[in-house]
């Protein structure tokens, strides 16, 4: 029993490690931002918290699962660690696991009362990964922007707040996660043209994506700091947050242009990560 379960954990780390940033913490940020906006009692955050880990956390593994048996040729070039490019899991293991996942999440989501955004999440999944939007680098893109959507829009309802608000957040946040997201292919050239695969870097070449990606983190960083940050709250704590918005987008943009490597390009896109999910706490710090 506790070797069985040693293993499941063991699988569940290597499948969901790398993406734990962008796919479980905005669940959570966000909730939060939208429990404070509406001044919720500490007895309501507790559990509102626990259940967007929890959403989150379905959210995240049941793309990645997905994702990784629709991978397995590219994950052996570029992530050969993971479960099944490993041969830690066979893909007809990983295709129950995927299915008994999206089952769960689904019902989860049905439970919270948010099972639209859950539902648009999985016809988004089957897009990107069977379906193979994830092959040309636009359609693969727009399933990022739609992922987007689906996830803080379930967050923000967890916390209770009318959905006008959320939106006016999540119409930027998204930008964000549409309009840069080719910087996570950057990392990947080697596999995805072993696969392929048309990604935006492809498709445009190394130094046109370069300029496409920090246009626009510029853009959508501009967007947020100023019309959803200081446009609702200025003091010392929208001043710090905005200069720390600043900061981390310029130095993500100086590292695609200062060192462009296969190793400089995995640090670059953590760092876009680490933005991605701080834009929902910033969105707790401004509206609490």
């Amino acid at each position: 029993m506790f070797q069985t379960l040693a293993r499941e954990i063991q699988l569940c780390y290597g499948f969901v490690r790398r993406d734990l940033g962008t796919g479980l913490l905005p669940v959570p940020g966000f909730t939060l931002a939208s429990l404070l906006y509406r001044k919720a009692s500490g007895e309501e955050m507790i559990p509102a918290i626990g259940h967007a880990f929890l959403y989150g956390f379905l959210y995240l593994y049941t793309f990645v699962v997905s994702n990784q048996i629709t991978g397995v040729h590219e994950d052996k070039v570029n992530k050969p660690d993971r479960p099944i490019a490993s041969g830690a899991e066979s893909v007809s293991a990983a295709t129950i696991r995927y299915w008994t996942l999206t089952t769960l999440y689904l019902a989860y989501g049905y439970s919270l009362g948010v099972w639209e955004w859950a539902l648009l999440w999985i016809v988004t999944t089957i897009a990107h990964n069977p379906l193979g939007f994830s092959n040309f680098g636009p359609t693969k893109d727009l399933c990022m922007g739609l992922g987007c959507i689906a996830q803080l829009k379930a967050a923000w309802a967890l916390g209770g707040s009318p959905p006008q608000m959320g939106w006016e957040w999540i119409k930027i946040i998204t930008l964000y996660m549409l309009w840069p997201i080719p910087l996570q292919d950057l990392r990947d050239v080697p596999g995805d043209l072993a696969a392929g695969r048309r990604t935006t870097p492809i498709l445009l070449g190394d130094v046109p994506a370069r300029v496409y990606i920090s246009a626009g983190i510029i853009v959508s960083q501009f967007l947020l700091i100023k019309y959803r940050i200081l446009e609702y709250r200025y003091d010392t704590s929208t001043l710090a947050l905005s200069a720390a918005l600043v900061l981390m987008t310029a130095g993500c943009i100086f590292r695609l242009f200062a060192f462009r490597s296969l190793t400089s390009d995995r640090f670059s896109y953590w760092l876009y990560t680490v933005i991605y999910v701080f834009q929902p706490l910033s969105a707790a710090i401004t509206l609490r």
